[in-house]
């Protein structure tokens, strides 16, 4: 199993950076994590660019946040960035 826990930068489609801190886990195919984002626009694309600090990129899909909480699920899609 890979992990990734650091700083990352989630892009959505207008081009719009946000930084986060990610906390990220591979299994075999399939990968998944965390996210916390300041202020979280639950309005916002749920497919988004998630590009970790040495510039390798990944799609990823953002889930839902517990109310009051800055912490988001994200499910990648295609390898993993950081594996």
């Amino acid at each position: 199993m890979s992990r990734y826990r650091g700083s990352a930068t989630l892009i959505d489609s207008g081009g719009t950076e946000v930084e986060v801190y990610v906390d990220l886990r591979a299994k075999q195919r399939e990968w998944s994590g965390t996210a916390t984002i300041a202020d979280f626009d639950a309005g916002a694309s749920h497919d988004q660019t998630l590009r970790l600090p040495d510039g390798r990129e990944a799609q990823v899909t953002l889930g839902g946040s517990q109310a009051w909480s800055d912490v988001i699920t994200l499910v990648g899609s295609g390898p993993p960035p950081f594996a």
